[in-house]
């Protein structure tokens, strides 16, 4: 006897833009009631709290408040994923200088040592897609590390070959095994699940915009002494 199967109709791109908007939404509403009233309790109440109720209202706050960038983090995402391409110029300086002040209490606590060429040049890509992708990178770097401050080392290097630009992110970080390398972009994967505060999509997101940009990402990685991602790009500057 032959099975039937049938065929379920899956989501369009829209009809998943438009999901996650609702869904987003909806959570936004009980987040904002939590933020609001924690907030009441900790300015009009405070004085009737002892350490340890004061300690746990901080802390309610501080979870509401990562959840709200994590919920606005993940809809600039979609949103960016989801758009068509835009290829422009885009300037290398002056998007490093973007990600320099995105990134500047981290590099300012941790005394890092960004090395970042002078004369980067102008290429042709998605400005806002290849913003995201290396901050996801320097994100990586600058979270994943034991040393303390002013041993940090976070450097940019680019060259052109074969018809391929590549920007690559190195760092004296953590490192990691290279057998988890087949597995570092997966979604939602923490090889060290006590770092960063994210929701674990930074590589990713990077893999996926290099990947829909016509390019690839690689890493070689040694633990005790850091990582380096590459992005390879199609060399559009003819």
């Amino acid at each position: 006897m032959t099975e039937k199967t049938e065929t379920v109709p899956t989501l369009t791109s829209e009809e998943m833009l438009n999901l996650f908007g609702v869904l987003s939404h909806d959570l936004k509403s009980p987040i904002f009631s939590i933020d609001g009233f924690s907030e009441l309790l900790q300015s009009d109440y405070a004085d009737k709290l002892d350490e340890d109720g004061r300690d746990f209202l901080a802390r309610i706050r501080s979870s509401v408040g990562h959840m709200k960038r994590t919920l606005d983090e993940m809809s600039h995402v979609v949103k960016l994923l989801s758009r068509p391409q835009v290829i422009g110029p885009v300037a290398l300086k002056d998007l490093f200088e973007e990600i320099r002040l995105r990134f500047a209490n981290l590099i300012d606590e941790g005394k890092v040592d960004v090395r970042i060429p002078e004369d980067l040049p102008v290429i042709n890509s998605d400005p806002e897609r290849l913003r995201e992708a290396i901050s996801a990178l320097f994100s990586n770097a600058l979270t994943f590390t034991d040393r303390g401050a002013g041993e940090r080392i976070v450097e940019v290097t680019t060259d052109r070959a074969d018809g391929e630009f590549r920007l690559c992110v190195r760092d004296n970080g953590l490192g990691f095994e290279m057998k988890y390398g087949a597995q570092i972009f997966d979604l939602g994967l923490k090889l060290d699940k006590q770092r960063g505060t994210g929701p674990g999509y930074g590589l990713f997101v990077a893999k996926r915009i290099s990947e829909g940009l016509g390019g690839t990402i690689e890493m070689d990685s040694t633990p005790g002494e850091g990582s380096r991602f590459c992005l390879n790009l199609p060399d559009r500057s003819s």
